[in-house]
């Protein structure tokens, strides 16, 4: 081995944890797969249902198709239906229309990346806009 190679074990000097390299792509995803779920409070950031792991997936915030990226501040726990629901569209299209969903995406998704909660409130600000503009519409209050 090379002077000063890690090696597939080291200690890193700011945390004092014992980090393996040597890691499989499916071991790293699978322990952030966990991080995020225990950092969600296993919630479904769109429908709060707490729900156990096994009924529960992560989603792309924003999606990769779109640009997003595997980051901790792209991804947030959701159950199998909503994402379902919200499909491949970013989550600031879904929840433009969704006034239930986005309030509880605005209270759950602590953690997203600031440029993904701006965007998600200035698309339902947009929406709102536009409910208020059309005349058409007319009264929509119960």
């Amino acid at each position: 081995m090379e002077p000063g190679y890690p090696g597939p074990e080291r200690r890193s000097k700011r945390h004092h944890v014992v980090y393996d390299f040597a890691m499989t792509t499916a071991a790293a995803r699978a322990e952030r797969r966990r991080r995020i779920f225990a950092r969600d409070g296993h919630r479904c950031v769109y429908c709060a249902r707490v729900l156990p792991e096994d009924q529960l997936s992560l989603d792309h915030v924003e999606p990769r198709r779109k640009g997003g990226d595997h980051s901790e501040g792209n991804l947030v726990t959701a159950c199998r239906a909503c994402n379902r629901a919200k499909g491949g569209r970013p989550a600031w299209a879904y929840l433009a229309a969704e006034d239930d969903a986005r309030a509880t995406f605005l209270r759950y998704a602590r953690w997203i990346w600031p440029r993904h909660r701006r965007a998600v409130e200035e698309a339902a600000r947009g929406a709102a806009n536009d409910r208020h503009d059309d005349p058409a519409a007319g009264d929509r209050r119960p």
